[in-house]
């Protein structure tokens, strides 16, 4: 029998948030234990879906003062809370971020295709435990001084096995990062790459962690957050799309 008229066979969800909200463009709001930032160029009627940017602070950091490194574009951001001035329990804090962007999705209108998660640090691992582990979700990871396995709780034949997609990954190392020495990044990021995945890693002079204008190898660096900006949330704009 075939299907009435206006019936519309395989269409995609809908996006349209069912729990709308009214938001101030470029300020930072709370949202739970979450923070949320909306840019101008959103459509405030929520008829038209956004990137989204989910961001996973590091040890000691908090999401309340990392959500303003995230408001440089055409994007949602959210940084993901509950942990504040702690580290990431990657073996059971995965199931956060994924209620995190589950929620903001009742309230913005999100491409789901075009979900992209970063972190640094111990944010950078839960961002590559929960991309290998859920990777149909995300567009791309965007990983500032961490590594793809050494602190993720899964070992690398798990992670790269897991990946129901080869994800795109853009990776930036610090080279005088004495937590996560670029040794062991380029290993395992090759391993990456290795494995067929479009992994880009990006190495510039800086320690763990450098505010702008530290001395690292001889002269001054812009800083931790800077690079995050520079090389980093500029890939949003890549045109990344999950399957």
């Amino acid at each position: 029998m075939d299907a009435p008229a206006d019936i519309a066979l395989d269409a995609a969800p809908s996006t349209v948030p069912s729990d709308p909200l009214t938001f101030t463009a470029g300020k930072p709001f709370q949202l739970g234990d979450d923070y949320v930032v909306v840019p101008a160029s959103y459509d405030a009627t929520h008829q038209t879906p956004a990137i989204l940017f989910v961001w996973l602070h590091g040890c000691g950091g908090v999401a309340s003062g990392d959500i303003y490194k995230l408001g440089h574009g055409d994007w949602i951001g959210l940084a993901v809370g509950g942990e504040e001035g702690n580290c990431w329990d990657v073996d059971h804090d995965g199931a956060r971020v994924l209620a995190s962007i589950a929620t903001l999705e009742t309230h913005f209108n999100i491409a789901r295709r075009r979900i992209v998660l970063g972190g640094y640090s111990s944010g950078g691992d839960l961002t590559y435990r929960v991309g290998f582990y859920n990777a149909g979700m995300f567009a791309g990871l965007l990983v500032e001084n961490s590594s793809p396995f050494r602190d993720t709780g899964s070992k690398q034949a798990a992670s790269l096995a897991a990946a129901s997609w080869k994800l795109n990954i853009v990776h930036l190392a610090h080279l005088q990062d004495t937590t996560y020495p670029i040794a062991g990044v380029r290993t395992e990021t090759d391993a990456v790459t290795s494995a067929g995945f479009p992994l880009m890693r990006i190495e510039v002079d800086g320690g763990h962690y450098d505010p702008a204008g530290v001395t690292e190898n001889g002269h001054t660096v812009p800083g931790t957050d800077a690079d995050l900006a520079t090389y980093l949330l500029p890939k949003l704009d890549a045109g990344w799309q999950s399957p």
